[in-house]
């Protein structure tokens, strides 16, 4: 799940940019609340996320979490699932997932006030199973068909950060058992930095009529797939000590036939 900063491909592979995922994931309500100050509703957005596979009937075998990031969303899952994988494009978010499974917690830097940082230790979330999760690289718009199927798939943050959205979203379907959900997240922020814009699913008008992401995402899905829920998922950015990007997905989760 991407972090919203306009960024190329190589910030993804920074020392700035994996602290920064690790915190969105892992950290704490008093760190991202100044003194207590802010809208709660939206902590821990990747344990909202991987609690969507907790409101509709399905097997509980195998899940995906397509552009896990740093893997908050895919321990929380290891949880409720015989077995897990993160895949994500990035080495270094890859790269620190596996390192914060095998050592459990870490020490991250976080921005305080201008220059002044502070040092704070993120861990594993209590529930998580690492004998039932596994991270690898992967693209998603290209998955190899050795990684098989799965009963729940999370697509977090993700569609409006890959070139071409419609490639992946019209192969997820064939990662995905029958019943199996799909879970799409995603606050619709397209950026030419991330994908060109004729291959955005939305935020654009044809003859004065607004194209929405969510008009476009109902037609690619609806041969596979049915529609079985909406709603809506706020997040925190943290910036500093004092301020926060607030923001609200929309969450859409979707029944394989």
């Amino acid at each position: 799940m991407p972090i919203m900063p306009a960024a190329t491909e190589s910030f993804y592979e920074t020392d700035k940019a994996i602290s920064e995922y690790l915190f969105f994931h892992y950290g704490r309500a008093e760190d991202f609340l100044f003194e207590g100050l802010g809208p709660a509703e939206a902590l821990d957005f990747a344990k909202r996320c991987a609690e969507l596979a907790l409101r509709h009937p399905l097997e509980k075998g195998r899940a995906l979490d397509l552009g896990c990031a740093v893997g908050r969303s895919a321990c929380e899952l290891s949880a409720l699932f015989e077995q897990t994988i993160g895949i994500d494009y990035s080495h270094g978010l890859i790269d620190a997932a596996n390192r914060l499974l095998e050592s459990k917690r870490v020490e991250i830097s976080i921005a305080d006030e201008g220059e002044l940082t502070k040092a704070i230790e993120i861990e594993i979330p209590p529930n998580a199973r690492p004998e039932r999760v596994s991270f690898r690289q992967g693209d998603a718009m290209d998955l190899p068909g050795e990684i098989g199927v799965f009963d729940f798939v999370l697509m977090a943050n993700l569609i409006d950060r890959l070139p071409d959205p419609r490639r992946c979203l019209s192969r997820i379907g064939s990662f995905l058992s029958a019943g199996g959900i799909l879970a799409i997240t995603s606050p619709y922020t397209w950026l030419e930095e991330y994908t060109p814009k004729k291959n955005w699913l939305g935020g654009y008008a044809v003859n004065d009529v607004p194209v929405r992401s969510f008009q476009t995402l109902q037609q690619i899905l609806k041969a596979q797939f049915d529609l079985i829920e909406t709603a809506n998922l706020p997040f925190l950015i943290r910036e500093h000590a004092r301020k926060n990007q607030y923001s609200i997905a929309h969450a859409s989760l979707w029944r394989k036939r």
